[in-house]
C-alpha cells in the first residue's frame, strides 16, 4: 500500500509541475506575442472579451496537455520501475 501511495504522490508532482511549467511558458508566449501581460482576471469589465476567450483558450489547452503529459510520464515511470522488480511487491 505504501508503495501504491508514493508512485500517486510521484504522479501527481509530475502534474502539478508540468502544470505550473505550462502556465509560466504560457505567460511569457503570451506577453512576447501581444506586447502585453494576459489579462490578470479575465472576468473584469475593463478586459476585453476576444483578450480573455483568447487568453482562456490557449492557457486551459496548454496546461490540459501539460496534465495528460505529466501523467503519462508519471505512469511510464512506475511501469518501469515495476518491471524491473517484478517480485518485489511480495514482500510489503
Amino acid at each position: 500500500m505504501k508503495r501504491k501511495m508514493l508512485w500517486s504522490v510521484v504522479g501527481y508532482t509530475a502534474v502539478i509541475g508540468a502544470s505550473l511549467l505550462t502556465r509560466h511558458s504560457a505567460r511569457e508566449a503570451y506577453r512576447k506575442t501581444t506586447g502585453t501581460a494576459p489579462p490578470e482576471n479575465p472576468g473584469r469589465r475593463d478586459t476585453q472579451w476576444r483578450e480573455a476567450l483568447v487568453w482562456g483558450m490557449a492557457s486551459g489547452a496548454l496546461v490540459g496537455v501539460a496534465r495528460v503529459v505529466g501523467q503519462r510520464l508519471g505512469d511510464e515511470a512506475r511501469r518501469r520501475r515495476e518491471r524491473r522488480r517484478p517480485l518485489e511487491h511480495l514482500r510489503d
